[in-house]
Parts: C-alpha cells; sequence; structure tokens
C-alpha cells in the first residue's frame, strides 16, 4: 500500500486513469524510477537528501515496482509514489506478451504523472521498472538522467543510456561510453560515526567486543545464512567466533532459526531482519561478509570495512563479483563464488575468515587502503547537474 499522501492509479487494460487521491500540489516535480530491490531505491534517495541539501525547491515523486518491498521503504520514508505495472522481460510467449502490456501501461501511467504533476526531470536507476518510465519522460520532451549502478550494465540500462540526456555511471565501463564517472550515491544515513563504540552502542552490541556483520543486503541471502549455521558447526570457527559478536541481518525468513543456532553454539549474536541504520551496522564491525551488489559494496568501502564478499550466484553476466574488483585489486576485501551449498560454502570462508579475525593489523591495512582510495560524493554530483537543469 502506499502511503497516505501518495498518488495512486488504478489502470483499465485500455489506458483510462482515475486519481483516487487529493490534486498535487503546483510545485515542480523530479520524477525517480527504479524499483523491485532496495538497491534501485536507496541512490535515489542519496540524491533526494543532496537535493535538499542544495534547497533544490523541487519535489520527489517515485516510480516503483508493485512489490511490497517498494512500499515498505516508501513508506517509512514518507514520500509519494506511484507504483508501475512494469514487469521485466522474458522470451517465454506468454510472458513475452505480459510484459508487453505491462510496458504500454506504465508508459501510459509515467505520462499522466508527468502531465499531473508537471515534472520537469525524470532520474533512472536501471532496471526493468526505469526502461518504460524513461521512455514516457523522453517523449514528453523533459530532461532524463540515467544512473548506472553496477559495474556490468544491464539490457535495459544499455538501452536507456541511448534515450538519456545525461548518463552517469558508479563503474568505469566501455558500454557506456559518455558516462560522467562518479562514486555510488549513497545516503549520509548509511555513513557511520567516527567512533566504533558509539555504533555499537546504538546497535545494542558490546561497545568492546570485535565484531563480525553478515548482510545479505535488503532481502537476505538464503545460502549466506545457511552458510553461517555450517560454519557454526564447525569447532574452530564457532571457538573463535565465541570471542566475538556477530550481527547477522538475515531477511524476513531465517530470523529464529538463526537466533537459535546462534544460540546453541553459544555465539554472542543479535539477528535481525533488516537494519534501517546500515551505517551503523558496517561502522561497527570489524570484519563483514556481504553479498556484492553494487551498494553493499560502496556502502563497505565508505565505512572501511574489511568484507569477504559472496556475490549472488544465479547471475549469467556475474556483475556483483565486478562490482568488487575495485576492493579486490588494491587488497581491501576478497571474493568468493557461492556455491549454493552451506558446508562447501562455510568451508572456503573457514580460512580467510579466521586469519582475518586474528589479525587486527590486517584488518587495519585493508581499512586504511579503503580509505585512502574513497569515491567522491556522486548523490551530490547527480544532485547538482539536476539542479543547474530545472533551474
Amino acid at each position: 500500500m502506499a502511503t497516505a499522501s501518495a498518488i495512486r492509479l488504478s489502470i483499465d487494460l485500455g489506458t483510462s486513469f482515475r486519481v483516487t487521491s487529493s490534486p498535487p500540489s503546483s510545485n515542480t516535480t523530479i520524477l525517480f524510477a527504479g524499483g523491485g530491490t532496495g538497491g534501485h531505491i536507496f541512490p535515489s534517495l542519496a540524491i533526494v537528501e543532496r537535493l535538499r541539501e542544495t534547497n533544490c525547491p523541487s519535489k520527489p515523486h517515485f516510480l516503483v515496482s508493485n512489490r511490497p518491498l517498494d512500499a515498505q521503504i516508501l513508506g517509512k520514508e514518507s514520500l509519494t509514489y506511484t507504483p508501475l505495472v512494469a514487469r521485466p522481460p522474458s522470451l517465454q510467449p506468454i510472458k513475452l506478451f505480459a510484459f508487453g502490456r505491462a510496458w504500454f501501461e506504465s508508459v501510459a501511467q509515467t505520462t499522466h504523472v508527468i502531465q499531473q504533476m508537471s515534472a520537469v526531470a525524470l532520474v533512472a536507476m536501471g532496471g526493468f521498472v526505469a526502461a518504460p518510465a524513461v521512455w514516457a519522460a523522453r517523449k514528453a520532451g523533459i530532461p532524463v538522467v540515467l544512473v548506472n549502478l553496477d559495474a556490468v550494465p544491464g539490457m535495459a540500462n544499455k538501452q536507456m543510456s541511448r534515450w538519456a540526456t545525461e548518463v552517469f555511471s558508479a563503474y568505469a565501463t566501455p558500454v557506456l561510453p559518455r558516462a560522467n564517472l562518479v562514486g555510488f550515491p549513497l545516503r549520509r544515513s548509511v555513513i557511520g560515526p567516527a567512533d566504533v563504540a558509539v555504533a555499537r552502542r546504538e546497535l545494542s552490541l558490546d561497545p568492546e567486543r570485535d565484531t563480525l556483520l553478515v548482510t545479505g543486503a535488503s532481502q537476505g541471502a538464503e545460502s549466506i545464512n545457511n552458510m553461517m549455521i555450517e560454519l557454526l558447526n564447525l569447532a574452530q570457527p564457532r571457538k573463535a567466533l565465541r570471542a566475538w559478536q556477530v550481527l547477522h541481518l538475515s531477511g524476513p525468513a531465517d530470523v529464529e532459526r538463526l537466533r537459535k543456532a546462534y544460540e546453541q553454539a553459544q555465539v554472542p549474536a543479535r539477528v535481525e531482519a533488516f537494519c534501517n541504520a546500515m551505517g551503523m551496522a558496517w561502522r561497527a564491525a570489524d570484519i563483514a561478509v556481504s553479498r556484492a551488489g553494487a551498494g553493499s559494496v560502496a556502502e563497505a568501502w565508505a565505512n572501511a570495512t574489511p568484507t569477504l564478499f559472496f556475490p549472488y550466484p544465479y547471475h549469467k553476466d556475474q556483475h556483483q563479483r565486478l562490482n568488487t574488483d575495485p576492493l579486490v585489486r588494491i587488497g581491501a576485501a576478497k571474493v568468493f563464488t557461492d556455491k549454493i551449498e552451506p558446508m562447501p560454502n562455510a568451508r572456503q570462508l573457514t580460512g580467510p575468515l579466521m586469519a582475518l579475525m586474528s589479525n587486527t593489523q590486517q584488518r587495519l591495512h585493508m581499512a586504511e587502503l579503503m580509505r585512502e582510495r574513497q569515491p567522491g560524493d556522486g548523490a551530490m554530483a547527480i544532485a547538482q547537474w539536476l539542479r543547474r537543469a530545472v533551474g
């Protein structure tokens, strides 16, 4: 469900619309298109944050997917949004037909929002939600900004780069030759305080105890959760972890199972489905075990947290593995192949994890390498471009 102030549109099989909320204000609007995962929404929130800091007169409105996670994220931020009916593309005939119909309906939805809200620009974060929105914005004649977040641009981003007025990318890639290279757009809340003890206290952790962060990003990661349970069944890492504490962000499905596993292993742990204070979580950690979405990599880098990355194993282009390259090349992180099966994953993690746990100097060296090569503020660079473009 959208927030109470959100515009809600209902669509018939044609293109007629029924507005079921009060009319919007006369203020101009910047649209942000992207959804389906937190990784497509949080960078937009970072840009909105910087626009507010520069006193940009336009207000944001989000075009997202109709997945519950999108509504959950934006509802907490009290931001208005329109769920588009867009679907990912597919070569299966039935799904291809559904994709085509959803595309045209999403274009019509976006066109209606542009007209109704006097939108002056659209910022696209990539993915299946953004593509029809970009097409509609291009036809409406308003500036389109594409923000590429991953090391390997997807098909949608490659196409949208041809339609966009301006392109920004968090990674240098020959696929987007005219892109402006910027740092990944990060919300200020994902950058933790300088004092590690402060971050740990905020999360109800022992401020004096070495800390391992385990995260599968906004939706959790089943294979990482299962790997940690198997790791607790191995005598050496279980013994080592008893001297530490674990903050495990599991996603909603595995919370109780993981809490029981840590309790039985006598390992101090806080297990939560989701964390709204990721800056505190990254800063509290001496080491992290994480998925390798571009946002997770950028957050680890911004907080100088030595990280052992397990990229999502089912992407054909392996873009999550490539997201880690800048940190792996300088020796500030390690990357593994997610074998999916819990015990092979646990066995390959054991040696590198225990080596880092026992070597404070190595951890400090990795953190310093991260700090020395910090990217710039990508969210501010994009916000400043928008401010100049919309006046």
